[in-house]
């Protein structure tokens, strides 16, 4: 497992490495929590020029860009997409207006990286892929757990046959909300509140990063009250018995890691699942129960691990 790892968006093509002289110029629509992590992690990159910042508010826009050496702000979403001099927009607003922020980015000619979730609809998903598709412009949405180097290492495992056949990911993102302090969005039906919308992408995208395809079928339940979910479990049924396990929850707090098992062994990606540090390998011998080693790694790097 160790130096002819490479992470998965560059082997696959997806990433090439740029010259210092090719620069993208963001636009960040949003001046929420997310919208400062976003900019301080862009700060980071040689390639990244924050360029303009919105806000339905003037003045908080015009706060956010002083805070970040942000030189343009504008006091409408609208405004920055038609104005804003800038090559891919950041949309890190709340849940429901991520599909009218993203197409008026689309609409003139941006690039766009929505933040989980995507949108809270498929109608709202299908209309910003297809302008996307049409215009020939980029969108996506903004998954930050697949590019940890803790998920890569267990990606490339797995494809390199570690596990043997693959046959079950289980996946669990559960927080006590009453310990989170503000919940006013989290139980908020109109702004996209609810422990799917919020939690199970990150649960949900363990299956699907893992095998891959479609599943053949989705069984869902949960606690529901006023239209919001405090809890859900999804089995993804996938072809040759296959399955996935996404439990997400707003009532208690969860271990939340990841299992993923196979024919030689699994894989245990450790809490915080959504943004890991550490995995866990364990190998088996034949037999239940039998293994034949463990080995856990902690923060992998690239080019290498340990």
């Amino acid at each position: 497992m160790g130096a002819d790892w490479i992470p998965l968006d560059i082997s696959s093509g997806l990433t090439k490495e740029l010259p210092e002289d090719v620069k993208y110029r963001w636009g960040i629509c949003g001046t929420g929590r997310c919208c400062h992590d976003f900019v301080q992690a862009l700060k980071g990159l040689p390639n990244a020029v924050l360029a303009c910042v919105s806000s339905r508010s003037r003045e908080k826009a015009a706060e956010f860009a002083a805070l970040h050496g942000i030189p343009e702000s504008f006091g409408s979403f609208r405004e920055m997409a038609d104005q804003g001099d800038f090559d891919i927009m950041y949309v890190g607003t709340l849940h429901p207006f991520h599909r009218e922020h993203a197409q008026a980015a689309l609409e003139a000619g941006k690039h766009v990286l929505v933040e989980k979730p995507f949108v809270t609809s498929l109608d709202d998903a299908l209309a910003l892929t297809e302008l996307a598709e049409k215009k020939g412009l980029f969108i996506a949405e903004g998954l930050w757990t697949r590019y940890f180097p803790a998920v890569e290492q267990a990606l490339h495992m797995i494809r390199s046959g570690f596990l043997g056949e693959v046959k079950q990911v289980e996946a669990d993102c559960c927080i006590d909300a009453a310990a989170v302090g503000d919940t006013s969005v989290l139980f908020n039906k109109e702004l996209g509140g609810g422990a799917h919308f919020f939690f199970s992408i990150y649960t949900l995208g363990y299956a699907t990063a893992v095998f891959g395809t479609e599943p053949e079928k989705i069984l869902a339940t949960g606690h529901v009250s006023d239209g919001i979910d405090f809890s859900n479990v999804v089995v993804l049924l996938y072809a040759d018995g296959k399955t996935g396990i996404a439990i997400s929850g707003m009532q208690v707090e969860s271990t939340e890691e990841t299992r993923i098992l196979g024919s030689k062994g699994r894989i245990t990606i450790r809490s915080p699942a959504h943004c890991p540090t550490s995995t866990a390998f364990c190998g088996k011998l034949e037999g239940r129960g039998n293994v034949e080693y463990e080995h856990e790694s902690i923060n992998p790097t690239h080019p290498g691990f340990v």
